[in-house]
Parts: C-alpha cells; sequence; structure tokens
C-alpha cells in the first residue's frame, strides 16, 4: 500500500533491497527531489524523483550486496540542489 514497512535504522544484508520514503508538503508546483544513496562517502546511486502535488509521497530502492556491511546515508536533495534531509542507515552481516 505504499506505506514503509519496517522502517528503522538497522538492517541485515540477507535483506537485500531497502527503501527510502520522503513525503512533500508544500511543493509550490510540479518540480522534483533527488535521492542520492552513499555507502561511507562513495556515491552509489542517483534516483531523480517528480513531485506533481501541494503533497506528495514518494520513494527510492537501493540493492544492497551482501558484502555492503556498513554507514549507509540518503542525501535528499530539493530543486536547488539543497540538502533537505539526510537519513542515516547501516547494514550488519
Amino acid at each position: 500500500d505504499r506505506e514503509p514497512v519496517g522502517a528503522g535504522n538497522v538492517f541485515e544484508a540477507s535483506l537485500g533491497k531497502v527503501y527510502c520514503f520522503t513525503t512533500i508538503i508544500g511543493a509550490q508546483s510540479p518540480t522534483k527531489i533527488t535521492h542520492v544513496w552513499y555507502f561511507g562517502d562513495i556515491e552509489r546511486a542517483r534516483v531523480n524523483l517528480s513531485i506533481k502535488a501541494h503533497s506528495w509521497r514518494t520513494y527510492s530502492s537501493k540493492v544492497i550486496q551482501r558484502h555492503e556491511i556498513g554507514d549507509w546515508h540518503v542525501d535528499i536533495i530539493g530543486p536547488d540542489d539543497e540538502v533537505l534531509e539526510t537519513v542515516e542507515f547501516e547494514i550488519t552481516p
């Protein structure tokens, strides 16, 4: 139903895929945000997401390989390239 399940900030590598959900409230017009996924300080993925209404929910996902153990974060970037929020999480064995 497009709702987060098992939300948290520590996940086992065997989970396989992790999602980052974002709720936007107050968008002035159709616009975009970007989820930038980092493993440590290394960018692993960049996903552009369309925001099509004043209030909008969206998400992106990243497949986690079993050897990608450690600290991760997702920077949520606004339409003017500003960091709106950073979501930190850890992948454990």
